[in-house]
């Protein structure tokens, strides 16, 4: 009965113990949890099996790809453009992110601000390799470091691969 009395003690008392701030096993699952990204609507975006959005922190997406114009004659065919050489970098960008990213079970880190008022999650997003999402896009230039405080928690980390990719001269060019 005091055993009882004793364990029943220690887990009332244990978040006291442990703090809001702190990293620890009581705050884990509100620091972290696992999701299935169904789709990735920019290089920065993304929707989770149960519908929630996604932002990834740290990372700006370029935009969206350009449109196509189509273009029709005077009776109303499509006039067929000739394929351009080159893929704008917006599109390899939305590309890239959707085949990082989609249909894959990551793991989503949470840090200061975890919620947005456009109603979007803001994350730090790891692939099932343990690789973070964040760093790859900007690691192969698709993307543009945007570190907004509070969310500072892997700045070094983004901005290296950011440093890598300008060094490296992929993608995006100075600004």
């Amino acid at each position: 009965m005091i055993l009882r009395l004793i364990l029943i003690t220690f887990l009332l008392s244990a978040t006291v113990w442990a703090g809001d701030d702190n990293d620890d096993l009581f705050n884990y699952s509100k620091k972290q949890e696992e999701a299935l990204v169904v789709k990735v609507t920019a290089s920065d975006l993304l929707v989770l099996e149960d519908g929630r959005r996604v932002r990834l922190i740290g990372i700006e997406s370029i935009g969206p790809p350009p449109l196509r114009i189509v273009k029709y004659d005077e009776k109303g065919h499509v006039i067929e453009e000739p394929e351009e050489p080159t893929i704008p970098l917006e599109e390899q960008a939305l590309t890239y992110a959707q085949e990082l990213l989609e249909n894959k079970k990551v793991r989503l880190e949470y840090d200061t601000d975890a919620g947005s008022t456009s109603g979007y999650l803001n994350a730090y997003v790891y692939l099932p390799d343990g690789r973070m999402a964040n760093a790859e896009l900007l690691r192969m230039g698709f993307v543009k470091l945007r570190i907004i405080p509070p969310n500072v928690k892997y700045e070094d980390k983004l901005d290296a691969a950011y440093q890598e990719a300008k060094k490296e001269k992929r993608g995006l060019e100075d600004e």
